[in-house]
């Protein structure tokens, strides 16, 4: 049986909501395209017919494409349908159980981790109530958040941190996702220290988002990484690729020009690493390498030789285009006011050479999407 939106699809909206609320305004005109066509398309920012592509091999199927730009923020369209989400939902359910999954939702409706937000209220008869990151520390916010799922990204969660009132409402929370990047060893000690009720999870909008999760007693316990693959997911190494690579019953249907059957494997582009118990870590990707001069760099590692100094909050290494040396390695770096000097002495000790970047930025904000992606 095919998986279809129900009409009534006002029942998973929270009363309390701003009926002006764009997000609320975006998910409602989505669900109201699907009475009439059977496939929205997300990636230009907003619900729209996807024409323009032939989808005679998913016939009956109600379709969905996002736009997915992994860390190294090229885009590309995956193509999910209604069944593959449906399925992610199911997967999480094993690991968190089987009550209704409300949120309080803080990421755009047209990336898939937001949608996702929407799509598990409907399935499981919760709700949603939306609202900006920056607003979780008002007190009415308090109440939402208790016994309600909340997802963020690192950046996101980093700079709320910052600010007691919020980190008192974020205890509240049922759980918070958090996903999209990898979480510095920095936040982890903050959110440990603030007995926060992380959930670490690997996934990607090709997976219809999580596919490993970690709870937050493990979390809070002192485990690493991103947990065990969820019921609906499979994750290997095959050895000539030293890569993650993923079989999951939530993997998309098409990622143009590639398609997708059932028990068809995903190659990602992640490093990773798992122990005989089955808990994985995410290493660093592959498509973030950058090539300065004829020489490979992994931006990872001169992230973390920076943020072992101990006198930055975030930093964020890329290539950015440059005629002499094809890529110029680049190093943001927050807060501003940082001992950029300091900083540049103590990071000589470990990188060396075409390792070291040419350029250091300081910023109070580093150039990331709100899904934590670069924008550069």
């Amino acid at each position: 049986m095919t998986d279809r939106y129900p009409i009534r699809f006002d029942l998973w909206l929270d009363p309390d909501n701003d009926p002006n609320d764009p997000r609320l305004l975006f998910a409602k005109k989505t669900l109201g395209l699907f009475e009439d066509i059977s496939a929205v398309d997300f990636t230009r920012g907003k619900p729209m017919d996807l024409s323009g592509m032939d989808l005679s091999g998913f016939p009956n199927a109600q379709l969905l494409a996002f736009d997915t730009g992994g860390t190294s923020g090229k885009t590309s369209k995956v193509i999910h349908s209604t069944d593959t989400l449906s399925r992610a939902v199911e997967g999480l359910q094993s690991k968190i159980g089987f009550d209704p999954i409300s949120s309080v939702c803080c990421l755009p409706l047209h990336h898939l981790g937001g949608w996702m937000q929407v799509h598990r209220a409907i399935r499981t008869s919760g709700s949603v109530f939306f609202c900006s990151y920056r607003d979780l520390g008002d007190d009415r916010l308090g109440s939402k958040l208790k016994d309600r799922w909340l997802s963020l990204v690192p950046t996101q969660l980093f700079h709320l941190l910052k600010s007691p009132p919020v980190v008192k409402n974020l205890r509240r929370a049922k759980g918070i996702f958090v996903g999209g990047a990898a979480m510095s060893a920095k936040l982890i000690d903050l959110c440990r220290k603030e007995n926060l009720p992380i959930w670490p999870t690997y996934g990607m909008s090709e997976t219809a988002g999580m596919i490993t999760l970690l709870s937050a007693d493990e979390f809070l316990n002192g485990r690493e990484g991103v947990g065990k693959a969820l019921p609906h997911a499979d994750l290997c190494l095959p050895a000539d690729k030293n890569r993650i690579s993923v079989k999951a019953k939530s993997l998309c249907l098409a990622k143009p020009p590639d398609t997708f059957g059932p028990g068809d494997s995903f190659q990602t582009e992640d490093y990773g690493e798992v122990d005989r118990l089955g808990y994985w870590k995410v290493l660093g990707r592959g498509d973030r390498v950058i090539v300065t001069g004829g020489e490979q760099v992994d931006p990872g590692f001169v992230e973390k030789a920076i943020l072992d100094t101990g006198l930055v909050e975030q930093c964020l290494v890329m290539g950015i285009k440059d005629e002499q040396w094809g890529q110029r390695v680049t190093a943001y770096l927050s807060p501003s006011g940082a001992d950029l000097s300091r900083i540049k002495e103590l990071v000589r000790v470990t990188v060396f050479g075409a390792n070291y970047p040419k350029e250091w930025i300081l910023a109070d904000e580093l150039p990331l999407s709100e899904m934590g992606k670069p924008l550069l």
